[in-house]
């Protein structure tokens, strides 16, 4: 009895008897009439050409094919189908020029590649190419120049060409772009908004500093108090968002007490509050709740929900502000019994440049930026924020959940009370102002001769040399960074060499304000980073530097 298979290869024996043993054992092999058996079918041969085939066919995210020495389409894969949209019997035959944009082939790109891949073996581009349909897509194209040995040498066969679609890929590309773009275009609007926004608010805490004014003039210096400080959130806020999109935003963890949070965020926001005649309901648990967060940061997280709350409600409304814990995390409510937001509006309240459509007709809709610092902020935290109201007119509830701070108790930084000191205790100072902005330099120099100081200005690096030889000393030096000719860090760099400002406190006063700005300022030398408008509270701070220097010196 035997039984020939057609194809075996490298099979043990036992392999082989477990499958005559199989054919033999089967009813229906053997014959009514003769008792033989047949045997299995044979298994094909399976030649190397044939596993290639079907390996090229199995891909589908690359278009592969076999080019001849002219350029027509010898070989088409699924994958090319897929990408290309034509089928075999459609190009087979056909030159690869006819996948190239009509200007390539007027300029001879398909020939010049298939050019270049016979000349130094492969040759690799991106560009659009065209679909059976019309459309275009962004392709990574390789072409490999084919050769074959024989007695004449190697001599070229054709071409593999393996193409990819990257359209999605070239427009994540061309959005990261945009965004860097567009981060780097916040930065220079807000640096020059805040050079107009300088002298203004300069020229506001003037009149502050007057005594007798009328109310009309006091009722016009509030207002424009108020628009000012808007203006300025809102240069802040596109600062903000730059940095957060580009991961510039480092946050400085350490324990913080939830209630002071709140209590910080609502002074800030009183006098917006106090302006639409709102009542601020808080509550707050007896012991403390205590996370690990960065309490400026949350502290601006809290104040844009309650402002947010402010804006969005009618005149004499109520917000109400509520922390608690839940299980392992923090809670922080905001709610008020304002406009409300639509159903379809509360999944996208938090992204970028989007506010519900019904905020559109409000006095104060801003830019949309402020409820996704919030949510940026909290997720960097470790936590998240989620927006509910009932409807329209219903008023709404913004939660917070911040993870706790893994210890029972935080200490009090006694220390921080009492640390600024009055403007009465600071003796009269020398000042140089450097800014190539008059009204910047002038309203600056007016502010701290009102403060009683001894100021003198210079619109230019080389005026302020000048002024720096001819003085016998001068305490404090405020840089404009931005200057035409020598720029700040230059003037910078010189004053230091002069007699004047031996023990000067130098500060950088500019409108870039970013965190990479603040650390080059520091870098080159700068005593203190002042981001323009200048708060008085940073003024004061560094005027009180130079004075305790001067009295040490």
């Amino acid at each position: 009895m035997r039984c020939a298979l057609v194809g075996f290869q490298r099979q043990s024996s036992v392999a082989f008897f477990q499958r005559t043993y199989a054919a033999v054992m089967r009813p229906d092999s053997f014959a009514s009439d003769s008792h033989t058996f047949s045997p299995p079918p044979p298994e094909p041969v399976v030649t190397s050409e044939e596993r290639l085939r079907i390996l090229l066919e199995s891909v589908q995210d690359y278009a592969i094919y076999l080019l001849d020495t002219d350029g027509c389409i010898i070989s088409w894969n699924s994958g090319a189908e897929k990408i290309k949209g034509y089928a075999a019997q459609e190009v087979l035959g056909q030159h690869f020029s006819m996948f190239y944009p009509p200007d390539d082939v007027a300029k001879g790109t398909p020939e010049a590649e298939l050019a270049t891949a016979a000349r130094t073996g492969r040759v690799e581009d991106e560009g659009w190419r065209v679909r059976k349909d019309g459309t275009m897509f962004w392709a990574n194209v390789v072409i490999t120049a084919v050769y074959a040995s024989g007695d004449d040498g190697r001599r070229l066969r054709g071409f593999a060409k393996v193409t990819r679609d990257m359209t999605e890929r070239k427009r994540l590309r061309e959005l990261e772009a945009a965004s860097q773009h567009m981060n780097e275009f916040l930065a220079t609007l807000a640096h020059e908004l805040r050079n107009p926004l300088a002298p203004v608010s300069n020229a506001l805490s003037v009149m502050m500093l007057e005594p007798l004014v009328s109310p009309t003039l006091r009722q016009c210096r509030d207002m424009i108090d108020r628009q000012i400080s808007h203006l300025t959130r809102l240069v802040d806020d596109l600062l903000d968002a730059g940095r957060v999109t580009t991961r510039k935003v480092a946050l400085r963890l350490e324990p913080v007490e939830l209630s002071d949070i709140v209590v910080r965020a609502i002074e800030m926001i009183r006098p917006h509050v106090v302006s639409r005649q709102q009542a601020i309901e808080v509550h707050v648990p007896q012991t403390g709740i205590v996370v690990n967060g960065d309490g400026t940061r949350l502290v601006q997280v809290v104040q844009g929900l309650l402002n947010n709350a402010s804006k969005f409600s009618e005149h004499g409304g109520r917000i109400g502000i509520e922390i608690d814990k839940v299980g392992t995390f923090a809670r922080v409510r905001v709610s008020d019994d304002g406009c409300g937001i639509d159903a379809v509006a509360i999944d996208s309240i938090f992204d970028l440049f989007v506010q519900a459509d019904n905020r559109f007709e409000r006095k104060e809709s801003g830019l949309g930026i402020g409820l996704t610092l919030c949510r940026w902020l909290v997720e960097m935290h470790g936590g998240s924020v989620e927006a509910s109201s009932e409807g329209l007119g219903r008023g709404a509830t913004f939660t917070v959940r911040l993870p706790l701070f893994a210890v029972q108790d935080a200490a009090n930084d006694e220390g921080m009370t009492g640390q600024t000191r009055e403007r009465n205790d600071l003796g009269t100072l020398a000042v140089l102002v450097v800014d190539d902005n008059c009204d910047s330099a002038d309203s600056m120099a007016m502010l701290l001769r009102m403060k009683g100081h001894r100021v003198q200005v210079a619109y230019s690096g080389a005026q302020a040399l000048d002024a720096a030889e001819r003085a016998e000393r001068i305490d404090v030096a405020l840089i404009d960074i931005a200057m035409p000719g020598a720029d700040g860090f230059a003037v910078l760099r010189q004053l230091k060499r002069t007699k004047a400002l031996s023990g000067a406190c130098f500060a950088a006063m500019t409108g870039f304000g970013q965190e990479s700005d603040v650390a080059r300022s520091l870098g080159e030398g700068f005593d203190q980073h002042l981001t323009k408008p200048v708060q008085l509270q940073l003024l004061d701070t560094l005027l009180a530097r130079a004075e305790e220097r001067r009295r040490q010196s």
